[in-house]
């Protein structure tokens, strides 16, 4: 059942994507370059996306949404401090 659900997840997904890869819109637009940069993904100057990082993105964004949802913005912040202690980077 788990593999159906994850089949279902990955196929909107796609489909999701190549939606936004193709609307002409301003917002999609917006879209593009915020799931881009989401993605942590190298672009060439001469392309505004491609569909793997739009892919990749899209992926980011629904993880945070996720842990958004399990965690409060306070708690979320005091882990962010908690790590920087444990790197040795508190000011």
């Amino acid at each position: 059942m788990s593999f159906d659900i994850d089949l279902f997840l990955v196929d909107h997904s796609c489909v999701l994507v190549w939606k936004i890869a193709n609307d002409t819109s301003v917002n999609a637009k917006k879209i593009r370059k915020f799931l881009v940069s989401l993605s942590g993904r190298l672009v060439q100057k001469d392309k505004e996306f491609t569909h793997p990082a739009l892919l990749a993105g899209l992926e980011n964004y629904i993880q945070m949404l996720g842990l958004m949802s399990l965690f409060s913005r306070e708690e979320l912040l005091d882990m962010k401090q908690e790590l920087v202690k444990i790197m040795g980077m508190d000011s």
